[in-house]
């Protein structure tokens, strides 16, 4: 068999059987800050928030909600917000839920959560985030179909040791498609393999 036959078996398997295209998600941490509103209903000048368990409220940088750690967190009292925005891709509607907001505490703390295909020029309302929690949302609820790029959390209440919504991260699925062979497709291209080699053998003893 010659190198051509084994092309042409290779093209008809995955032709036939075909490599699927998948979809693949990996978490993404929003790990950008874009900006931050105080609405001073806190007890002191935000941001602020600390460490749980540990020391709060006190005077925090703003990366503790972009840090991925489940123990640092920015508060937000009533009116207050940050927006955040994920620097290594975005999140889809894929299956399932697709963003993920983290908040520390027990106290009947919520917060409004708005996504934005435009890095935070427009937003949406997604829902409601609660307390001491991850709280999922899927974007498909509200039948939003673009990418998003940017967060907005917005603070409701006052409640807690350390006064409104206590955010520690937020979490999305990042979107690539991917070609995965399905089993159909690598028995074939085995076969093929496995006869080009034998042809190519047989033509060396001849």
């Amino acid at each position: 068999m010659n190198f051509r036959s084994v092309c042409t078996i290779l093209i008809a398997g995955l032709l036939s059987a075909g490599f699927a295209p998948q979809t693949k998600a990996a978490i993404i941490i929003a790990d950008t800050v874009i900006d931050f509103f105080d609405s001073g209903a806190g007890p002191m000048p935000g941001p602020y928030g600390g460490t749980f368990p540990g020391d709060f409220p006190v005077p925090v940088p703003l990366t503790y909600a972009t840090d991925g750690d489940p123990t640092t967190f920015v508060s937000l009292p009533r009116g207050s917000y940050i927006t955040l925005g994920f620097s290594n891709g975005f999140v889809f509607d894929g299956p399932g839920l697709d963003l993920f907001v983290s908040e520390i505490g027990g106290n009947d703390e919520t917060a409004s959560i708005y996504i934005s295909s435009d890095f935070g020029l427009t937003f949406t309302l997604l829902g409601i985030a609660t307390t001491d929690t991850v709280t999922g949302f899927d974007f498909a609820s509200i039948g939003y179909t673009d990418n998003v790029n940017a967060v907005r959390i917005i603070g409701l209440d006052n409640f807690g040791a350390s006064p409104g919504f206590d955010l520690a991260f937020v979490q999305g699925l990042e979107g690539s498609v991917v070609v995965i062979p399905e089993p159909a497709s690598l028995a074939l291209v085995s076969l093929a393999l496995l006869a080009g080699v034998a042809g190519t053998a047989r033509r060396r003893k001849s």
